[in-house]
């Protein structure tokens, strides 16, 4: 009876596995390695010591040179100077005795005292006594009364600024109700001004000589209770 066929295709197959081969460049080198390793192990044993029965001998002790490490030369060499062993001041000298400097010569004093003072200028003559001054007269020109000191205008105080025009008017009234005597001879000065686009209406006064009889006055003024500030403009 003739076998039955089986369709098997061609790329199917099974192939036995096979298991990587030693390099053989690697088994060289640890060979050597190996090998080296002993050699190495070896020449230290030998160099320790080791006695044919296995057995290690004393450790090494390190001595010091039997002879000196440093010798002093006969002749060190350099510059030798002359007496360089003697002590300064001693007095000790192997070339001449000691001596002491000679004696210099006095100073002279007189050379330092300063010079005596010069006698006083004698005193002048008594001027003569001026002439009293004539008596003045009352009627000559010269007793008449001095001046009087003109006034500057540019110094005035500002005792009141308001927006309502009657306000300084009154002001001025009040105070020369209050203080006659410090108003008494001065003129008011209404005048108006834009500040910030708000119109101020002002009251000023003037007849001051200089710029402290304006600050004066303002300070008896605001010792009464009122405003006064000395304007410079």
């Amino acid at each position: 009876m003739p076998e039955p066929e089986y369709d098997v295709p061609e790329y199917v197959y099974r192939t036995r596995r096979q298991t990587a081969a030693f390099d053989p460049t690697m088994r060289r080198i640890a060979l050597g390695a190996g090998g080296l390793a002993t050699l190495v192990i070896v020449v230290a044993l030998v160099w320790s010591g080791m006695k044919p029965g296995l057995e290690f001998g004393p450790p090494p002790v390190i001595t010091a040179p039997p002879g000196p490490l440093r010798v002093v030369p006969a002749n060190p060499g350099g510059l030798n100077v002359p007496e360089a062993d003697e002590q300064i001041m001693s007095g000790d000298s192997s070339t001449a005795p000691a001596q002491l400097a000679p004696d210099g010569t006095a100073p002279d004093i007189a050379a330092f005292q300063p010079p005596p003072p010069a006698p006083p200028p004698p005193a002048p003559a008594a001027a003569a006594a001026p002439a009293p001054a004539p008596a003045p007269n009352p009627s000559s020109p010269a007793a008449a009364a001095a001046p009087p000191v003109p006034v500057n205008n540019n110094i005035i105080v500002q005792l009141t600024a308001a927006v309502d025009p009657a306000g300084p008017r009154q002001t001025w009234q009040e105070l020369n109700e209050k203080m006659p005597q410090l108003f008494a001879g001065h003129t008011p000065i209404y005048s108006h001004a834009f500040i910030a686009g708000v119109e101020f209406w002002r009251l000023r006064m003037g007849g001051f000589t200089d710029i402290a009889a304006a600050h004066q006055f303002c300070a008896a003024v605001k010792a009464e209770g009122a405003a006064c500030t000395v304007a410079a403009f």
